[in-house]
């Protein structure tokens, strides 16, 4: 995954399989045999060459161990230790289990999704439909009244995916339920209120779009940075937008992936040919060229599972069994937690002192201090990792065409973790 603090990808419609029919970010919480193909999926696009696993990892291709095994034993369990952060599942606190008891207010009547914290932390940016607007808007937290920014022409089809970094946010808006090719990108400001089209899809003499790796805009500070299509044989560029001046450059094409930031850097997974593996690239803010990657990145081949907050980095193996973590930039990820077998991860999201990731069977919360991690949904749902908070969603309980979504608020800094007693390194 490639966004900073925040890992969405595809997600199928309810009860089927992945669907090109269907917005990544609506309805891949209900199936988790839908979410391993989502999942599967996402890592041909990558990788299609048999890659490598990072340092630590089986070799050979994508076939898992036959059950978990501990990420490293014997490794310390914070990161002071010197030897990396080994996760250890635990049972919610009860300051947790009163957070997961309380959903927003709207938000269990109308399918209302998050994209990101807005600057007060009082208000949510969220894609939401509701029996009074469609659209793009701000969610207060509190009250769960629904702010419109800019509604849906036409709520049947448009959908949107982005991203926030407190007073700017940035989403991509589709137009279609048979394609996501077709977008236009939009930032708003919310100091000033003003809303600006940054970019758009490209298009072909035939009039077509032209395809582009669908994930939502990456956004840190002033920047935002997209990937999408330009040509034909798959060929796809980095854009980089300067939310403050409008100004928007391409800083790379070729066989490139969504980009994600690392403190002063836009990273990319990138392959010399179409069918081959991906390694990361990275280019500089402040030096405006492509330079080397901080050791915590130097062994990401072959996913696009990655976040990072320019300090710590996560990251997932090629087939999606095994979650890398590195407490600091100049020091590689290590192993911190292995799922058993027929268990896949599907995301990855990161905020201050907590990572969460979701599997296809649900979405946990892990401490990036003590290395302790608990189960925050029942079943599958996602999270959304936005400033100082984490958006959990809970997985719908009908099938619906916009069934409604459970949002909760967690701040990590507030919850107490219980001390680990499991086995480190394993998901039971």
């Amino acid at each position: 995954m490639a966004t900073t603090g925040s890992g969405r990808h595809g997600r199928p419609r309810p009860s089927q399989h992945p669907s090109p029919r269907r917005h990544p970010r609506r309805g891949w919480y209900l199936v988790a045999g839908a979410v391993t193909s989502v999942a599967a999926v996402t890592w041909a696009l990558v990788s299609t060459a048999g890659p490598s696993q990072p340092p630590g990892s089986r070799t050979g291709g994508t076939t898992r161990e036959a059950g978990a095994v501990p990420a490293r034993s014997g490794a310390a369990t914070g990161p002071a230790g010197g030897q990396g952060l080994e996760f250890c599942q635990t049972q919610p606190g009860s300051s947790l289990r009163t957070v997961l008891d309380r959903a927003v207010p709207g938000s269990s009547q109308a399918e209302v999704q998050p994209l990101g914290v807005a600057g007060n932390g009082r208000q949510v940016y969220v894609s939401a439909w509701t029996p009074d607007f469609s659209g793009v808007g701000l969610l207060s937290l509190a009250t769960g009244r629904l702010r419109s920014i800019r509604p849906y022409g036409d709520p049947a089809a448009d959908q949107a995916d982005g991203a926030a970094d407190g007073r700017w946010l940035v989403w991509a808006q589709t137009y279609s339920l048979s394609s996501l090719d077709h977008f236009t990108m939009y930032a708003y400001d919310s100091a000033t209120g003003r809303l600006r089209r940054i970019g758009r899809s490209i298009a072909g003499t035939n009039g077509v779009a032209w395809p582009s790796p669908w994930h939502a805009p990456a956004v840190s500070g002033h920047y935002a940075a997209w990937a999408q299509g330009y040509g034909p044989g798959g060929v796809v560029e980095i854009r980089l937008a300067n939310l403050e001046t409008g100004q928007v450059t391409t800083i790379r094409h070729g066989h490139v992936q969504p980009p994600l930031f690392d403190g002063d850097l836009v990273v990319w997974p990138e392959s010399d040919a179409p069918g081959t593996q991906t390694t990361l690239r990275a280019y500089s803010l402040t030096a405006h060229r492509l330079v080397a990657l901080p050791a915590a990145l130097r062994a990401v081949h072959g996913t696009e599972f990655v976040v990072s907050d320019g300090t710590r980095t996560a990251y997932l193996s090629p087939d999606l069994t095994r979650l890398y973590y590195s407490p600091r930039q100049d020091q590689p990820a290590r192993p911190a937690l292995v799922l058993p077998a027929g268990v896949d991860f599907a995301g990855l999201a990161m905020a201050p002192g907590a990572l969460a990731f979701t599997t296809s069977q649900a979405t946990y919360l892990a401490s990036t201090r003590t290395g302790a991690f608990t189960k925050v949904t029942r079943r599958y749902g996602y999270a959304t990792g936005s400033g100082s908070l984490v958006l959990v969603t809970d997985a719908p309980s009908q099938k619906a065409v916009h069934p409604a979504l459970p949002l909760h608020v967690l701040d990590p800094a507030s919850i107490s973790w219980p001390p680990c007693r499991a086995r480190p390194g394993v998901l039971r």
